[in-house]
């Protein structure tokens, strides 16, 4: 199993844009995963405004 990160922004999450940059999608299905903590957080701190939240997602 691993450990996968998504970043929470209100009701919408961080999501990979048509032209590479990290976009915002209200599905959670189409939500960027990252593979670490640290590397959600600085996506957050880049692209979401303070009260953020990460969440964890345990997968096979």
């Amino acid at each position: 199993m691993a450990t996968v990160y998504f970043v929470k922004i209100g009701e919408q999450y961080l999501c990979p844009g048509e032209d590479g940059d990290i976009g915002f999608t209200a599905s959670f299905e189409e939500a960027e995963h990252f593979l670490s903590y640290e590397e959600a957080e600085r996506a957050a701190h880049e692209c979401a405004d303070p009260g953020y939240q990460i969440i964890t997602q345990q997968r096979q």
